[in-house]
């Protein structure tokens, strides 16, 4: 998975996704560098004693509603929520960060630049037509082919992929790849029914009909309202026990925007998963044996984006006196209730090239009042776009607004629906926007596409060459101990010229009732269905 963009969500992660890491292809193990926070309270989401329990449905309650479900064009984590349980990749990762086949069964390298994958044989996609090579060869070319896709920084790289039998794929890469393993565990990795796409055409990112081998098949989407997926009964793959997955027979995923709403539907019973809550409910969740609260320190992080193409952000005074301005652990305090941590920069502690010792901005009015001195302004006012329905997205919208005011720097807050906010993003037509994205403990997901000049997801315009240098260096490089250095310096410089301002280090989530058994806390925050099922 690669970085997908959230809703700025308080210090939890909904990414992703989207998001993905990797160190040493050679083993395809991949450890995390730093602690991670794991907490367990209430009831007991894990594996148990007990036979899984076939049949039943559950809700979730999504803090926004997909916009696509077509992996192309889609950069949304509440899309991935749903597509990760429609689809299968190539490739994915545990909840150890370790990569793992999924419809690849094993690959390896015929030389540095040309790697060959086997795949599982026996799989059909939902519409009942067989998942084979010339499969895979289609789904990567459409990439490829549409320079559009914000993915296509992900398969730049690529020079061809062909069959070469009926499980065998051979990918012929420019130069060496460090990060293509991540690739084929995201978007790129993720395989559609060819006959699915060409028949449903322009239909496919709002009615994907039999288009996948995942564990459950598109069923209804009412926009606004309520998607729902059904048990694949041909799904391929089986539990240690050989009894078909998956479990649950129905899944119905919700739009709730407000955290205090999506709290109150969890604990009547309304929705089963929630992918959000307002921090100040999460001491409740806790002490209440109906719930299950567990977290982990994830590689997301929650950002003010700002347009370098425009005024006043294409000043760089400007935009270092808003990161100086910004008083990170009043909101991580005050917002988040302390859940997640203080960002330095886009690298968490949930990455392999995370540095301990890197600091950055911290609160300092004084010096942001001299930077916009420098910047030959003494006031500057802008407006803030945020994702509407949100009580605790507003309120650390209004902290930023009260904590900038003393450097004379305004804060209008604007607000406006997820997918408006996406559409401006995308199309740069905005100033500044509170956002978060899914993150990747490799860092080419998290950084190459978001910050080198010609990446697929640069919605800021920031453009410097030594970044680009840097980024592209760190993933023509195959070793993870020669690529740390290059990242680090990376971030380092973009951290410098501000074209984000970095806020926190988000806390992925799992966020149920006690009834929700098997359900996998993924650090990309990805809702994974496949194993779940409901106690008696």
């Amino acid at each position: 998975m690669q970085s997908a963009i959230k809703l700025r969500t308080s210090g939890t992660n909904a990414a992703r996704h989207s998001l993905l890491f990797r160190p040493l292809w050679s083993t395809l193990v991949i450890g995390l560098i730093g602690a991670l926070l794991l907490s367990a309270c209430g009831g007991n989401s894990g594996s148990t004693s007990t036979a899984p329990k076939k049949g039943g449905g559950i809700t979730v309650g999504l803090f926004a509603d997909p916009v696509t479900l077509d992996p192309l064009t889609s950069t949304s984590l509440y899309a991935e929520d749903v597509t990760e349980n429609i689809y299968d990749s190539l490739f994915e990762y545990n909840t150890q960060n370790q990569v793992e086949p999924d419809l690849a069964s094993s690959y390896k390298y015929v030389t540095p630049t040309e790697l060959q994958l086997t795949l599982r044989t026996g799989v059909k996609f939902q519409d009942g037509t067989p998942f084979n090579a010339q499969a895979v060869v289609f789904n990567i070319e459409r990439f490829l082919n549409d320079k559009a896709s914000p993915r296509y920084t992900d398969v730049e790289d690529i020079s061809a992929v062909k069959a070469t039998s009926d499980s065998q794929v051979v990918i012929n890469l420019k130069k060496p790849f460090g990060a293509i393993f991540d690739v084929l565990s995201g978007a790129v990795g993720t395989i559609l029914s060819p006959t699915a796409v060409k028949k449903l055409g322009a239909k496919l990112g709002n009615d994907p009909v039999g288009a996948g081998t995942g564990p459950f098949e598109f069923s209804q989407w009412v926009k606004g309202n309520y998607l729902k997926i059904t048990a694949n009964p041909n799904y391929w793959q089986k539990d240690a026990q050989g009894n078909k997955l998956p479990y649950l027979q129905t899944v119905t995923f919700k739009p709730i925007t407000d955290g205090n709403v999506m709290y109150n539907n969890l604990v009547t019973n309304q929705i089963q998963i929630a992918t959000q809550v307002n921090p100040n409910e999460i001491s409740q969740m806790k002490s209440n044996p109906a719930l299950t609260y567990n977290q982990v320190i994830g590689p997301g992080f929650s950002t003010i984006q700002l347009n370098t193409s425009a005024a006043p952000f294409n000043n760089i005074k400007v935009r270092q006196a808003l990161a100086w301005g910004v008083n990170r652990e009043e909101i991580l305090k005050n917002v988040d209730q302390n859940v997640g941590e203080v960002a330095n920069g886009p690298i968490s502690p949930a990455s392999w090239a995370f540095s301990k010792s890197y600091s950055s901005y911290t609160y300092n009015v004084a010096k942001s009042k001299a930077l916009l001195a420098q910047a030959g302004e003494s006031k500057v006012s802008f407006n803030l776009i945020i994702s509407s329905g949100s009580t605790t997205i507003l309120q650390e919208a209004q902290f930023l607004q009260a904590e900038l005011q003393p450097a004379g720097i305004t804060v209008n807050i604007k607000q406006e629906t997820f997918d408006s906010l996406l559409a401006d993003y995308e199309s740069l037509h905005y100033q500044a926007l509170l956002v978060g994205w899914t993150g990747d403990p490799d860092p080419d997901g998290t950084l190459y596409a978001m910050f080198t000049s010609t990446g697929s997801l640069n919605y800021n315009k920031y453009d410097d060459p030594q970044v680009d240098k840097l980024l592209n260096a760190g993933r023509t490089t195959v070793t993870q101990a020669q690529r740390i250095p290059d990242y680090q310096q990376a971030e380092a410089l973009i951290v410098q010229d501000s074209p984000a301002i970095f806020i926190t280090w988000s806390a992925v989530e799992q966020l149920t009732t006690s009834s929700v058994k098997n359900y996998p806390l993924l650090s990309s925050g990805v809702i994974k269905l496949t194993s779940v099922y409901l106690s008696s």
